[in-house]
């Protein structure tokens, strides 16, 4: 799995940095004036979470290239699908798309609870390992 998860660390790496200077140097001309500084906070959110995850993965990548288990890989899927559902939601839904209401905003939160559920699933991998 060291190959599989390296490869998503490296393309969710790019993406992110992609995506940050994205939203310094593009974003105002997707965003109406009055609402540039709150778009420019969400951004910066998304991409913190984002990259921060990205290098939980890349431990998870680095981990499973000795020992491999299923909390193990939990793990990585769930960073990822937290990656996707709350950076990416934000970065779509209410930066690009201007949603601000409606149930698909639901995606943002379901993605940080995967994000804190990839924390959970990496601390009991260590705790089985023992």
């Amino acid at each position: 799995m060291f190959r599989f998860w390296m490869t998503l660390t490296g393309l969710l790496g790019a993406l992110g940095v992609a995506v940050a200077a994205w939203s310094s140097h593009g974003l105002p001309q997707f965003v109406a004036p009055d609402q540039l500084e709150l778009a420019v906070e969400r951004a910066r959110a998304a991409t913190l979470h984002h990259m921060l995850h990205t290098l939980a993965l890349f431990g998870v990548a680095l981990w499973s290239r000795t020992q491999a288990t299923r909390w193990l890989d939990a793990a990585g899927t769930l960073f990822v699908l937290g990656i996707a559902g709350f950076s990416g939601g934000i970065y779509l839904i209410r930066l690009i798309a201007g949603i601000h209401e409606g149930p698909i905003l639901y995606i943002v939160p379901l993605g940080g609870i995967c994000l804190i559920l990839g924390w959970l699933a990496l601390a009991a991998a260590a705790w089985r390992r023992g």
